[in-house]
């Protein structure tokens, strides 16, 4: 996408700058290895003013994939709400979207003093110049609904991921890389965690599960390795079902078995 050079009353005030998977971190450097860890292709980055003086930064993410846009915008978000792109979250000076394989952020440039209404406008202005649509992953949406805490979906592909939100073990125990996918959700019941994995081969999800239980749960379904905490895991097909974290031994086994029944819709 080219910025375009005006949106309602706000005016591009220099050149856009694009920066690709190798220059990522000399515009961010620490959160750049995020969008590496998706299918980022590169981001432009432009600033606008109106005449007022007010001035707003824009971000276009080129993540690569429409499910890789909803991951990045997943991978922090605290809500979710409808009507600018495909799902946005605004959070005091900062507006972000995902739409198709677009991920956006609009946020106010220091000292700038911009209404709400200024970040949504910029943002619908941006979403009309975008493909249309959004499809969330499928993975996302075998989810159990029952009990779900909402908006606590987290999608990703990496070990550094998981750990990031949910510090699991120093080695990848359980072969994760950018050619699965894997979605984190908490539950209320217990409460409970929940990762699901697409290896995409039976024979991939089979090595993770023996790599995972040989870990972390001494080689069985369900152990208790943490204090107070239950762990359990499951193949279904080329997908790998891990609670990892729930207050009994009962409320694993029914998640297993819920994440079993949804994951078998998906099965090749």
């Amino acid at each position: 996408m080219n910025l375009p050079e005006t949106i309602g009353e706000w005016a591009l005030a220099d050149f856009p700058v694009t920066y690709d998977r190798e220059t990522i971190f000399d515009y961010i450097n620490g959160a750049g290895e995020v969008y590496r860890s998706y299918a980022f292709k590169g981001v432009q980055v432009g600033r606008y003013q109106e005449a007022g003086g007010g001035e707003l930064n824009v971000e276009v993410f080129d993540m690569g994939t429409t499910e890789d846009a909803y991951g990045v915008f997943s991978y922090a978000r605290e809500e979710e709400r409808r009507g600018i792109g495909a799902a946005f979250e605004s959070r005091g000076s900062v507006l972000c979207f995902w739409q198709d394989r677009f991920y956006v952020c609009v946020a106010e440039e220091p000292g700038t003093d911009a209404p709400d209404s200024a970040l949504e406008q910029m943002a619908r202005g941006l979403s009309q110049g975008l493909p249309p649509g959004g499809e969330r992953p499928a993975l996302v949406d075998a989810l159990p609904e029952e009990g779900l805490v909402p908006n606590s979906q987290r999608f990703f592909h990496t070990h550094q991921s998981l750990n990031y939100h949910y510090y699991l073990a120093r080695e990848n125990v359980l072969n994760l890389g950018t050619e699965n996918d894997a979605v984190l959700a908490r539950y209320r019941a217990g409460p409970s965690t929940l990762l699901l994995v697409d290896y995409r081969e039976e024979s991939k999800a089979s090595e993770a599960l023996t790599s995972f239980r040989d870990q972390i749960t001494g080689g069985i379904e369900a152990a208790e390795p943490r204090s107070g905490a239950f762990v359990a895991s499951r193949q279904e097909g080329s997908y790998l079902i891990v609670v990892l974290e729930s207050a009994s031994g009962e409320a694993s086994e029914a998640l297993l078995n819920s994440a079993a029944t949804h994951l078998q819709t998906l099965r090749r």
